[in-house]
């Protein structure tokens, strides 16, 4: 039994069935309901799989050369850090699914629904950065997408105006971004060098890259903060205002 508890673990014997053919190999037949309940009895219980996105051999490997290459930084190196993103903040958007309690299992109150506007209502797109020393200033994308012009004036004012806030050297700070389009290409890659900045410590993800950049926390929190007012914006400029205050 031991053996087929460790083989089942590790997924050599593929549940009841796998157990079954392994028992018929070794000249004893069994149902398969003796089997699972003998199964549930040392514990085993089936779950479902977790469903993921699926990655390429090829990334997977790109993926853990990345993480060795930088396992040996210490929190002083990660000071030295900053963590880009952009996120989008509707109007009427919500953040997570919203609950209310009842002991009654037909009605509807005004109270128990949560009203949506086509589009969400409409929001705007906002670029920031988080470092050791707090965070950027910000950029507020309200009509379009975060293309490559867009993103070049974010990097000229947003990223530009932090680094001589805080006094960033260039040639040391590490700037990390994802791999959007905007962010990777070669126009982008120019002005970086142009600017004076060391590619070398611009931080590129391999490609199928789990999302592992600090600030999600930060845009977590700041929607949850968002939630929080009593009434909703009706103009995107008063979204950006609540923005900026928060």
């Amino acid at each position: 039994m031991n053996y087929i508890e460790r083989n089942l673990r590790n997924n050599n014997l593929e549940g009841p069935k796998g157990v079954q053919c392994y028992l018929a190999y070794i000249g004893i037949y069994m149902s398969m309901r003796n089997i699972r309940y003998v199964l549930k009895r040392k514990g085993f219980k089936p779950k479902r799989k977790v469903k993921t996105n699926f990655v390429l051999a090829e990334n997977r490997a790109k993926r853990l050369e990345w993480a060795k290459s930088y396992h040996h930084l210490t929190t002083d190196d990660w000071r030295k850090w900053g963590f880009s993103d952009e996120t989008r903040i509707n109007m009427w958007g919500s953040d997570g699914k919203a609950f209310y309690w009842t002991d009654r299992p037909t009605e509807l109150l005004p109270h128990q629904i949560e009203a949506q506007v086509q589009g969400d209502g409409g929001g705007a797109v906002f670029w920031g950065m988080i470092t050791a020393e707090g965070p950027s200033y910000g950029s507020a994308i309200t009509e379009g997408t975060v293309n490559l012009e867009v993103y070049a004036e974010i990097l000229e004012s947003s990223l530009q105006d932090t680094m001589a806030y805080y006094g960033f050297d260039k040639k040391i700070f590490r700037f990390q971004q994802d791999n959007a389009r905007p962010h990777t290409s070669g126009a982008t890659k120019r002005w970086f060098r142009h600017q004076g900045y060391s590619l070398e410590i611009v931080l590129d993800l391999p490609a199928q890259s789990p999302d592992l950049n600090p600030i999600e926390h930060v845009w977590h929190q700041l929607k949850l903060r968002l939630n929080k007012y009593p009434t909703r914006t009706t103009t995107i400029s008063e979204s950006e205002e609540r923005i900026e205050r928060e």
